[in-house]
């Protein structure tokens, strides 16, 4: 009989033994995020609990957006997209001189109603294609190149070349300067000229 205790002792603590085993394997695993890739990865995880999170830029307006980004990051912005103008402005000054004396000098700044905006609107399409929308008359369609800040719009037998001062998710600004001379009756005309045109994403 003591035999038999003790054969059934056995077995319990054998069984005991192996119980704790199971629970100190069960407690010793850790949850976390098991993905290398993830903002929040958890070397130390060996159980996924869905908790990953991933940093990128999360504006679909940007030129470097992630669709899998949960934390947004640093963003990056193009012209490539549709917009609608919201200001224009044409400043500079105008130099006459005859035998290197000048005899008339002046300066100006032009702000364009907001009814009056021209063109109303700009597609830079991702393709290369450049749709230039008015308020009274058909769309002009061209082609733009990019290169750093500049950025060349062509259409027909003309090409300007403006630049990217500021864009954004929403907010997009072209500038311009330029210089024209030419003599008129003896006389040297200097011109120097500003060009601001301010538009909003569609």
């Amino acid at each position: 009989m003591f035999a038999q205790i003790k054969i059934s002792m056995k077995k319990t603590i054998k069984l005991f033994f192996i119980a704790a085993m199971s629970l100190a394997a069960i407690s010793c695993q850790k949850e976390g995020c098991t993905d290398p890739n993830a903002y929040n990865y958890n070397a130390d995880a060996d159980t996924d609990d869905g908790s990953c999170t991933y940093e990128g830029c999360t504006d679909p307006n940007a030129a470097n957006y992630d669709p899998l980004a949960t934390i947004s990051s640093t963003c990056i912005y193009d012209q490539v997209g549709s917009w609608t103008s919201t200001y224009q402005e044409i400043s500079g000054d105008m130099t006459m001189s005859m035998g290197g004396f000048p005899i008339w000098d002046t300066t100006f700044t032009e702000t364009t109603h907001p009814d009056s905006l021209e063109p109303a609107g700009l597609d830079f399409i991702a393709d290369g294609n450049l749709y230039v929308h008015y308020t009274d008359e058909p769309t002009d369609t061209g082609s733009w190149v990019r290169s750093g800040d500049n950025l060349s719009m062509s259409m027909m037998d003309t090409t300007i070349t403006m630049l990217i001062d500021s864009v954004d998710g929403t907010f997009m600004r072209l500038t311009m300067n330029a210089s024209e001379s030419e003599t008129d009756m003896g006389m040297q005309i200097d011109y120097n000229y500003n060009m601001k045109l301010e538009f909003s994403r569609n």
